[in-house]
């Protein structure tokens, strides 16, 4: 089954949010966090519109997509943003997608979000290209620590049906190779599972991390990998 990697259109969203789906539900739960779950018409179609909304103020994006060609399914995604210039940060992203306003759930994303975040600026200073879910803190506390160009990876997912066939290293080199002509280094906050796809492609992990371990433990471990790749040129 020849696979083939391309850039996506807008008409390819509702195919690429599914497939997310497939990859990442309901095992992941930052991902559920993030994209609620389960993958209903309903909720598919919020995550597209917001997915929409958040590309439409970046204005630096780029969907990837594989594609089979036996079929013309599209079987794995990406999601890069690659910033040429210093990029306009948003403000704080207020989370207004899980639990009820108010509620302890809507409080315990909130919280989530914010120090997965709050960690990744802490560490993300100067140049570079990270991978990532795009998510910011108060503008200020951005432009004082991310003022350089760089290349963001906001998703990386493969269907199952089509896993360890390589497509998901055609995704990350697409934007490592980006980083390498800019000269950046690269970031990566990846799944335990993704470990060795990113190792093998020059990612050494810094730090394991457990998000709301002991104040949200009811919610079970949120756990990811902090991975740097040093900046080369070509």
């Amino acid at each position: 089954m020849p696979l083939q990697l391309s850039i996506a259109d807008p008409s390819d969203l509702d195919a690429l949010t599914a497939c997310q789906f497939s990859a990442f539900y309901p095992h992941e739960a930052l991902h559920d966090i993030i994209w609620p779950g389960p993958p209903s018409p309903e909720n598919l179609a919020k995550c597209k519109a917001r997915q929409q909304a958040w590309m439409k103020v970046d204005g630096h994006t780029t969907y990837l997509k594989i594609t089979d060609t036996d079929t013309g399914a599209i079987v794995a995604g990406a999601k890069w943003c690659v910033y040429e210039e210093e990029p306009v940060r948003p403000e704080r992203l207020m989370v207004d997608w899980y639990g009820e306003e108010g509620s302890a759930e809507r409080a315990f994303a909130q919280e989530l979000l914010d120090e997965f975040h709050g960690r990744r600026v802490k560490r993300m200073k100067g140049p570079h290209c990270c991978m990532d879910a795009l998510l910011y803190l108060d503008n200020t506390t951005i432009l004082e620590l991310w003022t350089e160009r760089c290349a963001v990876l906001d998703l990386c997912f493969c269907s199952p049906t089509h896993q360890h066939q390589g497509v998901g290293t055609q995704l990350v080199q697409w934007g490592t190779r980006k980083a390498d002509e800019m000269g950046l280094q690269a970031f990566v906050e990846g799944t335990l599972t993704a470990r060795r796809l990113y190792e093998k492609n020059d990612f050494v992990v810094t730090e394991n991390v457990k998000l709301r371990e002991d104040t949200w433990a009811e919610k079970g471990r949120i756990e990811y990998l902090f991975m740097h790749r040093p900046a080369r040129t070509t």
